[in-house]
Protein backbone atom coordinates (compact mmCIF):
# COMPACT_ATOMS: atom_id res chain seq x y z
CA UNK A 1 0.00 0.00 0.00
CA UNK A 2 1.84 3.11 -0.89
CA UNK A 3 -0.47 5.61 0.77
CA UNK A 4 0.22 6.32 4.50
CA UNK A 5 -1.93 6.50 7.12
CA UNK A 6 -2.76 9.17 9.80
CA UNK A 7 -2.12 8.17 13.40
CA UNK A 8 -4.64 7.95 16.06
CA UNK A 9 -3.81 11.28 16.81
CA UNK A 10 -4.04 12.94 13.16
CA UNK A 11 -7.19 10.96 12.74
CA UNK A 12 -8.87 12.09 15.21
CA UNK A 13 -7.23 15.73 16.20
CA UNK A 14 -10.38 17.95 14.96
CA UNK A 15 -13.55 15.09 16.37
CA UNK A 16 -14.81 15.73 19.76
CA UNK A 17 -15.93 12.85 21.60
CA UNK A 18 -19.25 12.78 20.23
CA UNK A 19 -18.25 12.68 16.63
CA UNK A 20 -15.65 9.58 17.52
CA UNK A 21 -18.95 8.33 19.03
CA UNK A 22 -21.49 8.23 16.53
CA UNK A 23 -18.43 7.12 13.64
CA UNK A 24 -17.90 3.81 16.46
CA UNK A 25 -21.61 3.14 16.63
CA UNK A 26 -22.41 4.46 13.64
CA UNK A 27 -25.41 6.05 14.90
CA UNK A 28 -27.22 9.38 14.46
CA UNK A 29 -27.21 11.24 17.88
CA UNK A 30 -29.48 14.41 16.56
CA UNK A 31 -32.21 12.08 14.95
CA UNK A 32 -31.84 9.09 18.38
CA UNK A 33 -35.07 9.37 20.10
CA UNK A 34 -33.85 8.39 23.62
CA UNK A 35 -31.08 10.56 25.60
CA UNK A 36 -28.16 9.30 24.24
CA UNK A 37 -26.18 11.22 27.01
CA UNK A 38 -28.05 9.16 29.63
CA UNK A 39 -26.46 6.26 28.06
CA UNK A 40 -23.50 7.56 28.49
CA UNK A 41 -23.81 8.67 32.03
CA UNK A 42 -24.57 5.38 32.81
CA UNK A 43 -22.03 3.86 31.68
CA UNK A 44 -19.53 6.39 33.18
CA UNK A 45 -20.90 5.15 36.79
CA UNK A 46 -20.94 1.77 36.46
CA UNK A 47 -17.35 2.08 34.78
CA UNK A 48 -15.23 4.72 35.74
CA UNK A 49 -12.34 4.39 32.97
CA UNK A 50 -15.22 4.14 30.40
CA UNK A 51 -13.50 7.04 28.05
CA UNK A 52 -10.10 5.80 28.59
CA UNK A 53 -11.16 2.21 27.06
CA UNK A 54 -13.40 3.54 24.65
CA UNK A 55 -10.07 5.60 23.05
CA UNK A 56 -8.48 2.03 23.01
CA UNK A 57 -11.40 0.05 21.37
CA UNK A 58 -11.61 3.00 18.78
CA UNK A 59 -7.92 2.98 17.94
CA UNK A 60 -8.26 -0.41 17.43
CA UNK A 61 -11.41 -0.27 15.37
CA UNK A 62 -9.86 2.40 13.28
CA UNK A 63 -6.85 -0.07 13.04
CA UNK A 64 -8.22 -3.15 11.76
CA UNK A 65 -10.53 -1.00 9.02
CA UNK A 66 -7.06 0.48 7.61
CA UNK A 67 -8.13 3.98 8.60
CA UNK A 68 -5.06 4.60 10.88
CA UNK A 69 -1.39 2.92 11.09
Amino acid sequence: MSEKLPTYEEWTNNMDLEDQIKFYYDVDIDNYLGDPWQIVAEIAEECPNWKKEFRVNFKEYLQEREYIK
